[in-house]
């Protein structure tokens, strides 16, 4: 019986232990049974590379030769300068997997230069297609969909996990940057998990992930009650957004920011928040789905921490779907596996975590304008709204004069810092329990008094923020309804 004991009393220890390395809120409140166990569609990840002679390897032209690419029969002086002693007819006839890396990017390049149109029209590298087969140089053991590569020389089939089009990473049309599609049909966690075992398996630098989470469009929910159930999807991604952006927060300790190129009309946006007038776009799309109209969705909501695609995106009819943008190179892939795997399942099977009672109710506040409530809830508008629609009490504490010095200085750098300032009290998840909203009240009080303490410390203080207001329990529990 003692060693029995003992034995069950290791355990114990050695189990809390372990628990406590993952005690985070994504842990609590995501389960790792919460996934599809036979998904009916492939997930995809879009991979962004640097064209080094790994990735380039999985490459080829459509026929195989460099004529594939320069198939007009034409080489310039450009690319004849990197052929010394061949003829034309002999450098068109070169395999393609017989050129050195930096030649296979100089005719890439060329042949970009006179595409004739805009990355954002077009962003497929012309007359190229993936590998049947390559050689990957193993150097670490690494286990990859479902089979184990120990280190060596080792073929891989790319058309196996890679399809779709070849795509320029950045927006100007340069090879140099490729950007990959990684698809399988696995949960969307693991496809997620393989895709960063593939980079490692060719023995490069993780990169960041846009996972795209694909679900049927509910059609007959739809058009049973448009405006309704379109917001019940609506606002359901509102929440992922919001979840991916406070895990990058308090997971990762990151900040949410813009990222872009240039000013003005020329200003590229390349990585940004979720605005109002995107989440409307959502809901209206799903509306005039359930109406039967012909809308296309393009790019509108695409700008965010996590995108929303509809059917217009993807090669199988009557599909949306949700990219999530935010999973970085330095991100912990068993936390994201669990978030990916609860919103794909959820979204599935149409579990959004609101009831449609509750939501009803919810709508009433704003007489059913859909538009004003999904607007007026979600926390990233302006700072003269944010403060104006801020709650008495937070204005006070803080004052209104350093409340706009301070928001004023961070808008651009530290966006996160309006969930502070938000009124949470109308959100469809706090609406209905005045002592949460108590508990956030108080939670944003406790926050600013750190902030004016220490005003630099404003990622922390939202990070504790989130946690202490319960905003982040809820927010992740309201995406895995039991």
């Amino acid at each position: 019986m003692r060693v029995n004991s003992l034995i069950l009393l290791i355990f114990i220890i050695v189990g809390a232990t372990g628990m406590a390395q993952n005690d985070g809120s994504v842990y609590r409140c995501l389960s790792p049974l919460h996934k599809l166990a036979h998904p009916k569609y492939e997930s995809a990840v879009e991979l962004e590379m640097i064209s080094d002679p790994a990735i380039m390897n999985l490459i080829t032209s459509q026929t195989g030769t460099v004529r594939g690419i320069l198939n007009d029969g034409l080489v310039p002086p450009e690319i004849k300068g990197h052929f010394p002693g061949l003829s034309d007819s002999e450098i068109l006839k070169t395999p393609w997997k017989e050129l050195a890396p930096y030649k296979a990017l100089a005719i890439l390049n060329y042949d970009a230069k006179r595409k004739g149109t805009s990355f954002t029209q077009d962003r497929k590298i012309p007359k190229v297609r993936y590998e049947s087969a390559v050689f990957a140089n193993v150097h670490e053991e690494t286990d990859f969909l479902g089979k184990t590569y120990p280190p060596g020389l080792h073929t891989i089939r790319p058309p196996e996990f890679l399809k779709g089009a070849i795509e320029y990473m950045g927006p100007f049309n340069y090879p140099g940057g490729i950007e990959l599609h990684f698809r399988i049909q696995k949960p969307a966690g693991e496809v997620s998990v393989e895709a960063r075992k593939l980079q490692q398996l060719l023995g490069v630098k993780p990169t960041h992930q846009h996972v795209y989470v694909v679900s049927p469009i509910p059609q007959k929910k739809l058009e049973k009650n448009p405006e309704l159930v379109a917001t019940q999807n609506a606002d359901f991604y509102r929440r992922v957004n919001l979840a991916a952006e406070m895990i990058s927060v308090v997971e990762e300790e990151g900040r949410i920011a813009e990222k872009y190129k240039g000013s003005g009309a020329d200003r590229i946006d390349i990585f940004g928040s979720l605005r109002p007038r995107n989440l409307v776009a959502v809901a209206d799309y799903l509306v005039a789905r359930g109406q039967k109209q012909e809308l296309r969705l393009g790019d509108q909501a695409k700008m965010a921490w996590v995108g929303f695609r509809g059917h217009d995106k993807f090669d199988k009819p009557d599909l949306m779907g949700m990219e999530i943008r935010s999973i970085a190179p330095h991100s912990d892939l068993k936390v994201y596996e669990r978030f990916l795997n609860t919103i794909q399942k959820s979204w599935m099977q149409q579990k959004t975590g609101i009831s449609q009672t509750a939501l009803k109710h919810w709508l009433d506040l704003y007489e059913g304008d859909y538009s004003k409530a999904l607007t007026e809830n979600w926390y990233q508008k302006s700072w003269y709204e944010v403060i104006r629609q801020s709650p008495s009490e937070v204005r006070k504490e803080l004052g209104v004069k350093r409340l706009w010095n301070l928001s004023f200085n961070r808008d651009e750098k530290h966006q996160e810092l309006k969930m502070l300032f938000h009124n949470w009290a109308k959100d469809p998840l706090f609406f209905e329990s005045p002592e949460q909203q108590k508990q956030i009240i108080a939670s944003q009080i406790k926050a600013i008094q750190t902030l004016k303490k220490n005003p630099e410390s404003i990622t922390e203080t939202v990070s504790v923020f989130l946690k202490k207001s319960g905003i982040y329990e809820s927010v992740l529990k309201s995406l895995n309804p039991q």
